[in-house]
């Protein structure tokens, strides 16, 4: 399953404290028992968005995998995620 997953950086999260949130996840995630169990993992991040605005674009087929991921980023951002369906242009009318 696809999901995107959104996340604005709270009110008062500096940059410092993102990238060491960011950094903790990645020493947690090669720990973890969801290391791995994810398909691909796409990050991108708003250009000039003001709080920072980020957005993952995930294949995995537990849903847990994209849970661990928000649970773990929930002190620094307002983060949801989000199933979804890739449909050509065409199947949206």
């Amino acid at each position: 399953m696809i999901f995107v997953v959104i996340g604005d950086a709270k009110p008062g999260a500096t940059l410092e404290s993102i990238k060491a949130n960011r950094q903790a996840y990645v020493e947690w995630e090669r720990r973890s028992p969801y290391s791995g169990n994810y398909q691909t993992i796409a990050r991108y991040e708003v250009v000039g968005a003001a709080p920072k605005k980020t957005f993952w674009v995930m294949q995995a087929d537990d849903p847990a995998v994209i849970h661990g991921l928000v649970e773990f980023f929930a002190d620094v951002w307002d983060i949801q995620a989000y199933p979804v369906v890739p449909r050509g242009i065409g199947d949206a009318m």
